[in-house]
């Protein structure tokens, strides 16, 4: 019963000012993000489609590791499930990268 009345631990910037802070002026991906931050992918990845819509988010487009393709043209922060040319699955994931807030 203690447990239940635990409060979570309060917290000084909002989960996208610390995205932002996080990836300051750094390339990381949705994985090391989510280890460093200590939140799931699904959940970072809202959050990275409303950074790239209204700040300053940028995103370095997936890559296929077999032909090269570059995933320019998406618009989606997910990593791509196969490539279109040549119809491999081996995808290397987005990057993102942020100026820090001051």
């Amino acid at each position: 019963m203690a447990d239940r009345e635990k409060a979570p631990p309060e917290r000084r910037e909002t989960l996208r000012q610390e995205i932002v802070n996080l990836l300051g002026g750094r390339e990381l991906t949705i994985g090391e993000l989510s280890k460093q931050m200590g939140k799931s992918e699904a959940e970072l990845y809202d959050h990275l489609e409303s950074l790239k819509k209204y700040k300053s988010l940028q995103v370095i487009p997936a890559q296929c590791l077999k032909c090269g393709y570059v995933f320019e043209s998406r618009h989606r922060v997910k990593k791509p499930g196969k490539c279109p040319q040549c119809k491999s699955t081996r995808i290397d994931p987005p990057m993102f990268s942020c100026e820090p807030e001051p």
